[in-house]
C-alpha cells in the first residue's frame, strides 16, 4: 500500500527539559501504526547530565536520528538545519512538549499531503484539561490566532462546520507536514526575518500565495503543553524585553509583509 512507501521525517527540537522529550518521543514510538518514519532529534545546545543520558539512551534506536545545532536558538534556522538532513518525502515538524493521542495520527496528515494540491496539513492539539490549544489559524490586526482555544474539545466536536477536515490559512508547526522538496524549493522557514515567531504562518501564506492549500484536520489528536520549554512570546515583555523587542519585530514584519490577507482572510468570515 501507498502508506509503505512513503517515508516521514519527524524534526524534534529540543535544548533539555527530558521530561517532556521523552514523553514527546516515547508516545510516538508506542502509539504510531505508520511504521515507514524517523525521527530527528535536534540538540540545541542542552546543558543538563539527565539529557546526555537520555540521548545515549535513545540513540541506539534505528529510528532516532541525532543532530546537534550549535548555534544561538532560532527556531527557523534549526527547522531548516534539520530538513537538509531528512531523508523522507515528508517532514512533520513537531515540537517536543506534544504527546501522541490518536495511534493513526500520520496516516490522517499523510493522507491530505500526498495530494498536489496540498502544501501543509495541520492537527488538532488539546492542551491536557482537555481543551482546544489548536484547531487552525485566523488572520486579523494580531497577525495569527488560534481559533476556537481554550474550548472543551466535547464543545467543540459539537460545531459540525469546524470539526471536521477543512481549509485555513495557517496551521502550527507545533504539529505541521508538508513536503520537503517543496519546504525547501519555498526557502523553508524565513531565518532572518522570522527566527522566533510566525515562521510557520509565513510558510503556510507563502504556499497559499502559489495556489496550495492549507489543510486542518481533527482526525490526527496530540497533546501540546503549549510553550513549556521557551515560555510564551505574548508573555516576553514580563521576562525578557529584549526577546519581547524581537517578537514586536515580527509582527510588524508580517503586518508589511501580508498586510492585504491578514484584513482579509479569505479562509474565515469574521462575521463568524
Amino acid at each position: 500500500m501507498w502508506q509503505d512507501k512513503l517515508k516521514i521525517s519527524i524534526i524534534i527540537p529540543f535544548r533539555d527539559r527530558v521530561d517532556l522529550l521523552e514523553k514527546c518521543v516515547s508516545s510516538i514510538l508506542k502509539k504510531s501504526t505508520y511504521q515507514d518514519y524517523e525521527i530527528l532529534l535536534v540538540n540545541n545546545e542542552s546543558k543538563k547530565e539527565e539529557t546526555y543520558v537520555y540521548i545515549k539512551s535513545i540513540s541506539s534506536n534505528p529510528r532516532v536520528v541525532m543532530l546537534n545545532y550549535k548555534k544561538q536558538f532560532n527556531f527557523s534556522a534549526i527547522n531548516n538545519f534539520a530538513v537538509r538532513h531528512a531523508k523522507g518525502e515528508f517532514v512533520l515538524f513537531l515540537n517536543n512538549d506534544t504527546e501522541v493521542i490518536t495511534e493513526n495520527w500520520l496516516e490522517e496528515m499523510i493522507e491530505h499531503i500526498k495530494k498536489p494540491n496540498v502544501g501543509a496539513v495541520g492537527a488538532k492539539l488539546l492542551y491536557p484539561d482537555g481543551t482546544i490549544q489548536h484547531a487552525g489559524i485566523i488572520l486579523n490586526e494580531n497577525i495569527a490566532i488560534h481559533i476556537f482555544s481554550h474550548i472543551k474539545d466535547s464543545d467543540f466536536k459539537k460545531l459540525k462546520e469546524y470539526n471536521k477536515v477543512r481549509n485555513w490559512s495557517a496551521v502550527t508547526a507545533a504539529c505541521m507536514m508538508t513536503k520537503r522538496q517543496l519546504f525547501i524549493q519555498s526557502g523553508g522557514f524565513n531565518e532572518k526575518n522570522l527566527p522566533i515567531a510566525y515562521n510557520d504562518v509565513d510558510y503556510c501564506l507563502k504556499l497559499m500565495s502559489k495556489g496550495y492549500k492549507i489543510v486542518w484536520t481533527p482526525k490526527a489528536e496530540l497533546y501540546h503543553y503549549e510553550a513549556a520549554t521557551r515560555g510564551l512570546d505574548t508573555l516576553s515583555r514580563f521576562l525578557n524585553p529584549k526577546r519581547h523587542q524581537k517578537f514586536l519585530q515580527e509582527q510588524d514584519y508580517m503586518r508589511k509583509k501580508w498586510k492585504s490577507i491578514i484584513k482579509n482572510d479569505p479562509n474565515y468570515n469574521t462575521n463568524l
